[in-house]
């Protein structure tokens, strides 16, 4: 997720293998929270900072569930809204 006007992301997909039988899959996305999801959750009744607030914690949700280090899960999480303010 960019989260900045001046970041930039550029993916290389790559397979290295000496086998010659091999099926491989991979699947990565980067980019800016979407307009049209932007626009579903301002109907909702959030402002445009709430909104992406929300979607951007909901993209990193999953992660942090896995942290069990509750301070550290903490520190992320206000790095991510200080990040958004």
């Amino acid at each position: 997720m960019l989260l900045s006007d001046k970041a930039r992301s550029l993916a290389l997909p790559m397979l290295l293998c000496s086998e010659e039988d091999v099926e491989g899959n991979h699947s990565t996305s980067s980019g800016k929270i979407g307009d049209k999801e932007l626009f579903y959750i301002m109907s909702r009744g959030f402002d445009e900072k709430a909104a992406m607030k929300l979607m951007v914690r909901a993209k990193f949700n999953k992660i942090l569930d896995s942290i069990k280090n509750d301070e550290l899960k903490n520190e992320i999480i206000y790095e991510i809204d200080k990040r958004l303010d």
